[in-house]
């Protein structure tokens, strides 16, 4: 087990990663309450707490991420609550993850919060960082809050019960920290694929751990979002998620993001910001983790006019830009603020 602590401005967050992480929550006190994903069976993080007094199940997925989906949740946590209530524990994937942390950071002007990430997704990217997104009429995460958890659990042992689809699905992630942040992590994943994909235990703890850092790193620097730094941690999201919106959600966030970091890498090419090394080094990466580079090899019909409305409605959108974060080499990154229209042109093509 690795301990990383992460310390903000009003927060500092322990981050455990490894197998046998989940008995940090022994020393936990006080009332809790679990959202978790049906998927998932509470009972034994329940058995660690010292007093839960609501366990509440939800489906996984973005439809679950509606507004009105999180305020019946927090209308449950209300009535079977007492005052006392000083924890909500979220456990499951990134959709669970982000509920209960913009409910936690509403809810009586805020209770503790405790991730549990289940999917490698979550381990790597969702559970840590502070921003918790909603969806409002199809939009994805346009509400939102920055609320930090005081405690990541990242417990290894639940990738084993995952199919290769969700293990894949947080490489993504991972692959977008190699190529802005960590020319060594890249090296890592390029010699250790079999491992990875097999969940060798000290190799996946490793890219988790160093996903952490690489975040948190980031987060620390800029834990709001506004100078200009956290936005690497963007780099596919903007083509991405408005790929999500246009296939109305058929779609992995990690597919989705795969894609959209190729099609930003040749927006990067065809500016001048990049070569033509970094865009194949990129897709052979992407290839090896058996990871869509091309709308074609998703099976999915995607709708323009819902891809480009997402596009259009992105909530990094300032004055009609959007300012995103190019890889101008294996493991370094630059912000270039691009128009919309530049950037409608590109998911166009992306599409076609």
């Amino acid at each position: 087990m690795r301990i990383y602590i992460s310390k903000l401005c009003n927060t500092e967050t322990k981050i455990a990663i490894g197998k046998g992480s989940l008995d940090i929550l022994e020393e936990i006190e006080g009332e809790a309450a679990i959202i978790h994903s049906k998927k998932i069976d509470p009972s034994g993080i329940a058995e660690k707490l010292d007093n839960v007094t609501s366990i509440i199940g939800i489906e996984d997925g973005e439809k679950a991420k509606d507004v009105e989906k999180v305020l019946e949740i927090i209308r449950l946590i209300h009535r079977t609550a007492s005052p006392d209530l000083e924890w909500i524990v979220a456990v499951g994937g990134g959709t669970v993850l982000d509920i209960a942390g913009f409910a936690a950071s509403i809810y009586r002007r805020g209770v503790k919060l405790i991730n549990i990430p289940t999917t490698l997704l979550g381990m790597v990217d969702a559970a840590m960082g502070g921003k918790n997104g909603v969806n409002l009429d199809g939009i994805k995460n346009v509400l939102g809050t920055f609320y930090q958890p005081n405690l990541v659990i990242s417990e290894t042992s639940f990738l084993a019960t995952l199919p290769l689809e969700e293990i894949l699905n947080g490489l993504a992630e991972v692959i977008k920290y190699c190529i802005t942040l960590d020319q060594e992590l890249c090296v890592l994943l390029e010699s250790k694929d079999k491992e990875i994909l097999s969940l060798d235990e000290n190799i996946i703890e490793e890219i988790i751990y160093r996903s952490t850092v690489n975040k948190m790193k980031i987060v620390e620097i800029d834990e709001r979002d506004n100078k200009g730094i956290r936005i690497v941690l963007n780099y596919g999201h903007t083509i991405g998620h408005a790929i999500e919106a246009g296939s109305g959600f058929k779609v992995s966030h990690g597919r989705a993001i795969s894609i959209g970091m190729v099609c930003e890498a040749l927006l990067a090419k065809k500016m001048g910001m990049i070569v033509e090394e970094v865009i194949e080094y990129l897709i052979n990466m992407l290839k090896t983790y058996r990871l869509p580079t091309s709308v074609r090899e998703l099976g999915v019909d995607i709708d323009m006019k819902k891809a480009i409305e997402a596009l259009r409605r992105d909530k990094k959108r300032r004055r009609g830009s959007i300012r995103l974060p190019f890889p101008i080499g294996i493991g370094t990154w630059r912000g270039v603020e691009v128009e919309v229209e530049d950037l409608e042109v590109c998911l166009k093509s992306c599409l076609e």
